[in-house]
């Protein structure tokens, strides 16, 4: 029931972000920031409509609202496509067809149209295939499906300029992240203005879904129209649903990542959205700068919106101020650095706005309050005897005004607690997962690992045999990638980041080694502990159809071997028969680790270092259709799974210092709240830390939380990266300085205090985990800096 709800607050009308477009990945094998999805053409001559999930996103989004719009792009293609790593458009005939396939098993097996179709995400377009591309879609019955050139940079512009049958083939210019200050406006203004062309933000925000997420989303949405005449902004991403761990996390509409525990959250995001979405319909038309859109003299921007065929009226109006307006990019547009404050500000209707009375709604949010407003309804305006109104609009406001009179602010009701710990023991077959799905909680980030019924020699063949599903990775050559091109082999992972001290199990099939394959390197099997999201760190064992075997650090590359210094242990074993299955098994505690294939020992309490933390994994060395099955991860016996707790209740007063972070689990000690006003809480105490000045050396301690208006505020302020110190690691600018240069820095003697520099014993860069709520100083491993320390409040 909890993914029903998550998509009636995406998509259903007049209840929460009641979206107009959605936007898809049209699965190209490949990474695509987060994970990859499926192709619908693994090769060349075998189409299959029923891979991955956007299709059923699609039917979902489509049973909740018949009107949205349909929007596809593709991020990666699949190696046949050109026969190269790198250039899809060496055939730009072939590579159209692809395309166009998968808009025809759109409407002929799901019935979708598509409305829009782009043409390579943040990778450089090709007038050629464009071109091909708006014939074949022609050809074949699509003619009304709009193509959006080029989901990246301004560039594009002069290009439409120079190559009329390029321009003549687009519909729309789609720019992401569409930087105000850009030199190459005047040139997309012109092309837009001499052919018609909507200018679209085609991809927006990636900005965390808290309440700075909020602002910097309800200032774009009206900021982009004003400054230039942008009239649609496109959300990446809807949901966060992948690991934290992977790029981008929680960088979204909404999170729902514990499918185990069904809780998701509807945050601040959501409603920012419903501020023009619950109030506006695509073919509405904005009314022009000066002529009901604009700037406020006091900073800010509004925007209103007239329905050409019911005359219905919207007017939003935005006041974030600077410190809560940025997104995660671009920087801020110099329009933006106007001083916002709060002003009265009276509003004129024309006569052509229809015979009064008039009646409006009015919901308002605030996300700057020490108390935040969250799209809240107030007293309606009524105007009879005058055509004009007033309203007060304050720092932080987000005031929407309008005819339509049935917005709802939509709820499901209480939402399961949250359990973000992945819950132990795990064991699967994939017995449950529908053919041509991925596994059920595993995140594909190298290759496509899809459930299938077992293939090879000795599979059953007779229909009265049953068979039985594996799990089998399905590229079978480098993809023409959009970030990693297949560095190393196949990887699926699965967990969590904080994860040390893990036992993994899995069977593998292996298929002889191809005739038409050149390299020398043996097919091989994988399991990992303590893996990043591409496994370039963590313990891994391979394990090869000849019987070679491997511990290693990080997963295997492509067609290479391991170096050296990369190897804990090595040897050969028994080599497998054409038809026979291995379980390997990996246990990883503290500094040592143990491998077994089919129970016989490989190594034991081999030396490994000890520093190291991430998911759990399975993967191959190689493109082949590795076959999977039988799938367990547990606790490794004997670790230390038990949260660190403080000693003593912490209180006002006590320092703040670091230390090593505990193995595994959340510890009370650690947790820490990354509030939205740029301050530290303390989970269990509630306290926030504050720098006893802002001074070179200040140490730091416990203190009440400060509201805004008290004089500590700023003593409590660390500025930072709201949605990259996530997924990366960032600094604490002190005094709530944006990138300012005194920052909260830790020294591996388990002090911490303020500094400008830091030396090769501590640092002033943090990543945090939101799992276990931990401020630590290694989002991957920094060998240098030993065990990973965190931001600690007690002991």
């Amino acid at each position: 029931p909890q993914r029903a709800e998550v998509l009636d607050y995406l998509f259903k009308p007049g209840f929460g972000a009641s979206l107009h477009i959605l936007k898809v990945e049209i699965g190209g094998d490949s990474q695509s920031t987060d994970g990859t999805e499926s192709s619908h053409m693994h090769m060349e001559s075998v189409v299959d409509f029923t891979r991955g999930y956007e299709w059923w996103l699609m039917k979902e989004a489509k049973s909740r609202n018949p009107n949205i719009k349909l929007y596809g792009l593709p991020w990666a293609f699949p190696g046949w496509v050109s026969n190269t790593t790198t250039n899809p458009y060496v055939d730009p005939e072939r590579l159209a067809n692809y395309t166009v396939t998968w808009v025809e098993g759109a409407r002929s097996v799901h019935g979708l149209f598509i409305d829009y179709l782009g043409i390579w995400n943040e990778r450089q377009s090709n007038a050629a295939y464009v071109i091909a591309l708006r014939r074949m879609l022609d050809e074949r019955g699509f003619s009304e499906t709009q193509i959006v050139v080029a989901d990246g940079g301004l560039g594009i512009c002069n290009d439409l300029l120079q190559d009329l049958g390029y321009s003549q083939a687009s519909d729309i210019l789609g720019f992401h992240y569409p930087n105000a200050d850009d030199g190459s406006w005047p040139t997309c203004s012109k092309l837009s203005h001499q052919s018609s062309k909507p200018l679209w933000a085609s991809e927006e925000s990636s900005s965390y879904d808290d309440l700075n997420g909020a602002g910097c989303w309800s200032r774009v949405l009206n900021a982009h129209f004003v400054l230039h005449n942008i009239t649609a902004s496109i959300m990446w991403n809807l949901v966060g649903s992948y690991y934290h761990g992977t790029n981008w996390y929680a960088s979204s509409l909404m999170t729902a990542v514990e499918p185990w525990s069904g809780h998701y959250t509807v945050g601040p995001v959501v409603w920012a959205t419903a501020h023009l979405t619950q109030f506006s319909q695509p073919g509405w038309q904005y009314l022009p700068v000066g002529k009901g859109s604009g700037q406020f003299a006091k900073g800010g921007y509004f925007v209103a919106l007239v329905d050409p065929e019911s005359g219905n009226f919207t007017l939003n109006a935005e006041k974030i101020s600077e410190e809560h307006a940025y997104c995660t990019r671009p920087g801020l547009p110099k329009e933006d650095v106007i001083p916002v404050s709060a002003e009265n500000v009276t509003f004129t209707l024309a006569e052509s706005m229809g015979a009064l009375p008039i009646h409006f709604a009015v919901w308002r949010s605030n996300f700057q309050k020490d108390m935040p407003v969250v799209f809240e309804r107030y007293a309606d305006i009524i105007l009879t005897g005058t055509r004009s109104f007033q309203l007060f609009i304050d720092v932080g406001d987000v005031i929407t005004v309008s005819s339509i009179l049935s917005a709802t602010k939509g709820a499901h009701g209480q939402r399961p607690f949250s359990v973000p710990e992945f819950p132990l023991p795990f064991e699967t077959d994939f017995e449950s997962v529908p053919i041509a799905q991925g596994g059920l909680r595993w995140a594909d980030q190298i290759g496509v690992f899809e459930v299938h019924e077992e293939s090879g020699p000795l599979a059953p063949e007779s229909e009265s045999e049953p068979k039985k599903k594996v799990l089998r990775q399905m590229v079978p050559q480098t993809p023409i990638g959009w970030s990693d091109h297949g560095t190393k082999g196949p990887v699926s992972v699965i967990g969590n980041l904080e994860w040390q001290d893990i036992t993994i199990s899995a069977s593998f099939k292996i298929p002889e080694q191809s005739s038409s394959t050149s390299t020398k390197i043996t097919n091989a099997a994988c399991v990992a502990v303590r893996v990043d999201q591409m496994w370039s760190q963590g313990v891994v064992l391979c394990y090869a159809k000849d019987g070679e075997w491997t511990l290693a650090i990080g997963g295997p590359w492509i067609n290479k071997t391991y170096p050296e210094s990369g190897i804990y242990a090595q040897g050969k074993a028994t080599p497998l028969a054409p038809t026979e299955w291995v379980q390997l098994t990996l246990e990883v505690s503290e500094g040592k680790a143990t491998a077994t294939a089919n129970g016989k020992t490989l190594v034991s309490n081999a030396e490994i270092r000890a520093t190291e933390f991430g998911f759990a994994a399975i993967g191959a060395n190689t493109w082949f259709p590795l076959q999977v099955d039988h799938v367990g991860i547990t606790r490794a016996e004997g670790s230390s799974w038990e949260p660190a707790e403080c000693q003593t209740p912490a209180k006002a007063g006590d320092q703040v210092s670091v230390g090593p972070c505990p193995r595994n689990v959340r510890g009370e000690a650690f947790a820490w709240e990354l509030m939205s006003t740029w301050q530290l809480r303390h989970v269990a105490s509630g306290l926030c830390a504050q720098a006893k000045s802002l001074e070179v050396g200040s140490r730091v301690v416990l203190a009440d939380c400060a509201r805004s208006a008290d004089q500590a505020r700023k003593l409590q302020e660390f500025w930072n990266d709201y949605s990259t110190i996530r997924n990366n690691l960032r600094p604490l600018a002190a005094g709530g300085v944006h990138n300012g240069d005194l920052k909260l820095t830790g020294n591996v003697n388990g002090t911490l205090q303020l500094a400008k520099q830091v030396s090769s014993d501590s640092w002033s860069r943090w990543a945090y985990f939101p799992n276990t709520e931990q401020l630590r100083n290694q989002y991957h491993v920094i060998e240098s800096l030993g065990y990973p320390s965190c931001l600690r409040a007690c002991t």
